[in-house]
C-alpha cells in the first residue's frame, strides 16, 4: 500500500517538473525582470573575469544574457527589445554596434 502512494507522489512530482520545464518563456518583460537579467549579467560577468584561467575562455555578455534569459524563462527577444528601449548603451554593448 505504501508502495504505491510513494510511486503516486513520484509520479506528480515528475508531471510538475516536466509542466515546468516545458513552460513557455515569458514575452512580457517587467522592470522586476529585467533587473534580475541585467543583476545577472553583472554578476556572472565579474565572476566570470575574477575567476579567469589562462587555459579558459570567458564567456560573452550575449552568452551570459541568453544563460539568463533560460534561468527566468523569459524571452530573449523581448528581453533585448527592452533593453534597447531602456538601456541603449548597454543594448549597443551587447550586439557589438556603435550608436546611431
Amino acid at each position: 500500500m505504501n508502495y504505491l502512494s510513494f510511486f503516486r507522489v513520484i509520479a506528480a512530482l515528475f508531471l510538475l517538473l516536466l509542466l515546468f520545464d516545458c513552460a513557455s518563456r515569458k514575452k512580457e518583460i517587467g522592470d522586476k525582470d529585467l533587473k534580475l537579467v541585467l543583476e545577472y549579467l553583472t554578476e556572472a560577468r565579474l565572476a566570470e573575469r575574477l575567476n579567469y584561467a589562462s587555459e579558459q575562455t570567458i564567456r560573452k555578455d550575449a552568452e551570459i544574457l541568453e544563460a539568463a534569459c533560460e534561468r527566468y524563462q523569459l524571452d530573449k527577444d523581448s528581453v533585448m527589445e527592452q533593453i534597447r528601449i531602456k538601456y541603449p548603451k548597454t543594448y549597443f554593448a551587447l550586439v557589438g554596434k556603435n550608436e546611431e
